[in-house]
């Protein structure tokens, strides 16, 4: 198979061919060693029209977000060429201050070839009147009972709880064992009060989620649910129908009518076979009644022989969960799609900040691998290959960092182990010699030695960087997967991009799956936020991860990640200048990476979302062609405060960063410190031998003066709408001079020790009590 060529790629011809060379010897590793890798993600898109509404910004749901979902669904199902496949309009995850769970559209096939769905004529279009009403409702459940073979005693109208109103029908249903057949199985439902029909709780979502569980009695003895595999007999439908004890059945099969659409609502069910064979019921039902029908409820349980995908909302973005692939070559032509799809939508991969700063959609790009099937998940199969990814991940911070999003840090959706739980390492060493001493360790053992470590600074299991709360939960069998997720990748622009995370991820299992990764853990302490939230220094851990790479036989080449650096850390511009003698210097600024915090007081208000701090930024300064004798002949000064420098590899380059209050925002943390910008950089000569200590002065070569907002007096009010307005932000807001005549007055800033090569304006200057 030749290299497939990507329009607009960052990649030349001949570069793209060596990686994809490269991601071909890969794959040839992964089949001979047999290691059964699967690959998915998440990637997320936002709108590329809408760049002001709430929905694409920090709200959940939205109308357009629905619609371009369910386009996006078709378009996906028709271009992956999927035959028998099931809509489903499902039940999305359920957050704390929301009131229901938020939708999820999927897609869904056997793996087997065998077809779910026959007819697509017979499924509903959604936002279709067809007229359809009480009667049809009816004549739709009488009919499918007798499909189930079941007898009607289970139907249960239900009514509106404001309106009194019938709302659609309700039925106890499970799979149960009879001798030595599976039935399906109905139940009564006698309700406390003595009514007939069932009040739903309050809402417009979908009929199963608004069943009053709690006002129907239940029996002493539940119905044991028949849990088969899809390679099971079907069920049988024939016979003298089975019905179990009033309320011994706890889930319910819902159908209602809305906006003149028969909807049917699946239970949750955990048998495969017990899935398919309700969903063919219904299909049954809907070609002999002539009643076109949109599935809704439940989604098919987890790997147990039906693959799909999903969209689904997340706040400001779309979020696809894309179906895992086998080879590179299935996961070049599925992100391919992907990306092609969801642009014909009207859906992108990036947006700009109010400055004008690229960024990403801001929903990430996770990154997942397992196996075909949970017990054939590398993962569980070598727990190995699970801590060497763990200790890679922890050695080297340019892969935490770099693909990343704006929101880093310990209280982000994707912090490091060593982030605010730094007795986490010295846990994990324990861990480890565990795993390391024990021949075969079970899968509930590795969660239970891993599940408790693996978690941020308040115990979430999910907000991780590597997440494994979809790899064998003890107490949740419908998520054991064998399921690793990276969280800390960001959405990539283009296609060749993300194709290039994957790759190095699928290089570091088939290394690790060969030699396991047994490094020390490294006690980074400040440095690792003194230092690695600066491009400088991550394209330097990043090499050193790449020598890793090659010395073990994959060829990477430090520039194919040049995209990369560009993209997360923008120059903001620099400036050209000579110093005493005429010798040639240049000062740049470039965009790094600043930890966003949850506000602590505000981090449980009852909403869906955390408030953090945004209103800190940070800069790397760069000074190039001054001294390389120590302490540098030339110093920078920003807001008249020397920044602490250090010398790079290269002669005559030295570096440092700045941190500064960016924008007055509520709330945030020290609300009495005034925000810093503009920030006036001055490099000065301080060739003297003897520096002063305390405020000085000095000629300036010359510098420049950057704000992080609009230069104006006002803020920006709007967000950019084209590339072409985003630049002249970004160009506007950096403003170079040169040599002044008048001397420059310096004071020594107050330099934590914990953070050397940081200058920390917040330390430096007096707080304004007019807040």
């Amino acid at each position: 198979m030749s290299p497939v060529r990507f329009p607009c790629s960052p990649y030349s011809e001949d570069a793209w061919q060596q990686i994809d060379a490269l991601a071909q010897a890969v794959e040839a590793q992964l089949q001979a060693l047999g290691v059964g890798l699967m690959m998915g993600g998440e990637p997320t898109f936002v709108s590329r029209e809408d760049f002001e509404s709430s929905q694409w910004r920090i709200a959940a749901l939205g109308p357009e977000k629905y619609q371009l979902a369910a386009k996006l669904l078709q378009r996906l199902e028709q271009r992956f060429s999927l035959g028998g496949t099931l809509l489903h309009d499902g039940i999305g995850k359920l957050y704390p201050g929301e009131d229901f769970p938020r939708w999820s559209l999927g897609c869904y096939w056997r793996d087997d070839g065998i077809s779910i769905w026959h007819n697509p004529a017979l499924r509903a279009e959604d936002g279709k009147d067809y007229g359809h009403d009480r009667a049809t409702a009816a004549q739709f459940i009488q009919t499918l009972v007798g499909h189930l073979g079941i007898s009607e005693v289970g139907i249960l109208p239900t009514q509106d709880s404001l309106t009194s109103e019938w709302a659609g029908y309700a039925m106890p249903l499970l799979a149960v064992h009879v001798n030595d057949q599976v039935r399906w199985s109905t139940c009564r439902w006698l309700l406390a009060d003595g009514r007939k029909s069932l009040q739903l709780l309050r809402g417009n979502s979908q009929i199963g989620l608004r069943l009053p569980l709690h006002a129907i009695a239940r029996a002493e003895t539940l119905t044991q649910e028949a849990v088969v595999p899809l390679e099971a007999a079907p069920i049988v439908t024939t016979g003298n129908p089975v019905e179990s004890p009033p309320n011994s059945i706890c889930v319910a099969l819902g159908v209602e009518v809305r906006g003149g659409t028969l909807r049917v609502f699946l239970p949750p069910l955990s048998s495969t076979r017990s899935f398919v064979d309700l969903v063919a019921a219904v299909e049954a039902t809907a070609d002999e009644t002539g009643i076109p029908v949109l599935i809704e409820g439940y989604p098919p349980p987890g790997n147990g022989g039906i693959s799909g995908f999903q969209i689904t909302p997340d706040p400001g973005v779309i979020e696809v969960n894309i179906h895992p692939a086998n080879t590179w070559n299935e996961l070049v032509e599925q992100t391919t799609i992907l990306y092609e799809e969801a642009e014909k939508c009207g859906l992108g991969t990036e947006k700009y900040s109010l400055e004008g700063q690229r960024i990403s959609t801001g929903g990430g790009a996770h990154i997942t691998i397992g196996g075909k099937t949970k017990s054939g998940s590398p993962l569980l199969r070598r727990p190995d290959l699970l801590c060497s990814l763990i200790r890679y991940w922890q050695n080297h911070p340019s892969l935490s960092y770099l693909f990343a999003g704006l929101f880093v840090g310990p209280t982000s959706q994707s912090p490091r182990l060593d982030e605010a739980r730094h007795e986490t390492l010295y846990e994990l060493e324990i861990a480890f010699q565990t795993l390391q001493s024990e021949a075969a360790i079970a899968p509930e053992v590795l969660d239970c030695l891993l599940s408790k470590l693996l978690v941020d600074c308040t115990g979430n299991a999910h907000r991780t960087i590597l997440c494994i709360d979809k790899l064998y939960p003890v107490r949740n069998s419908r998520l054991q997967l064998g399921l690793l997720e990276f969280r800390g990748f960001s959405m990539p622009t283009q296609v060749s991009l993300r194709l290039l995370q994957l790759l190095l991820v699928r290089s570091l299992v088939a290394w690790f799956w060969q030699q396991s990764y047994t490094e020390t853990l490294i006690r980074w302490g400040t440095v690792l936020h003194d230092r690695f939230l600066l491009p400088y220094y991550l394209r330097q851990d990043l090499q050193d991860a790449i020598a890793e790479l090659r010395q073990a036989g994959y060829n990477f080449e430090l520039p194919w990640f040049d995209p990369f650096f560009e993209f997360r850390f923008p120059l903001y511009g620099s400036v050209s200048l000579n110093d005493e003698q005429g010798n040639p210097l240049q000062l740049e600024l470039r965009h790094a990476i600043e930890p966003w915090h949850v506000i602590g007081d505000e981090a449980n208000n009852g909403g869906a979302a955390r408030m953090v701090d945004a209103s800190m930024e940070r800069l790397q300064v760069l000074l190039r062609g001054a001294s390389s004798r120590h302490p540098c002949t030339l110093a920078v000064l920003c807001n008249g405060y020397e920044i602490p420098l250090v010398a790079t590899d290269v002669p005559g380059e030295w570096i440092g960063s700045v941190r500064f209050r960016a924008r007055q925002v509520a709330p945030i943390c020290h609300p009495a410190l005034a925000p810093h910008s503009p920030l006036v950089f001055e490099v000065v000569d301080r060739k003297s031998a003897r520096w002063p200590v305390g405020a000085g002065l000095r000629p300036s070569r010359g510098g420049c003066t950057y704000y992080a907002n609009a230069p104006q007096e006002e803020n920006y009010s709007s967000f950019p709408t084209n590339p072409a307005e985003a630049a002249t932000r970004m160009a506007e807001r950096f403003i170079p001079h040169g040599p002044k005549e008048t001397k420059i007055a310096y004071q020594t800033p107050a330099i934590s020790p914990e953070y050397p090569s940081t200058l920390d304006l917040r330390r430096s200057i007096e707080p304004s009590m007019h807040w």
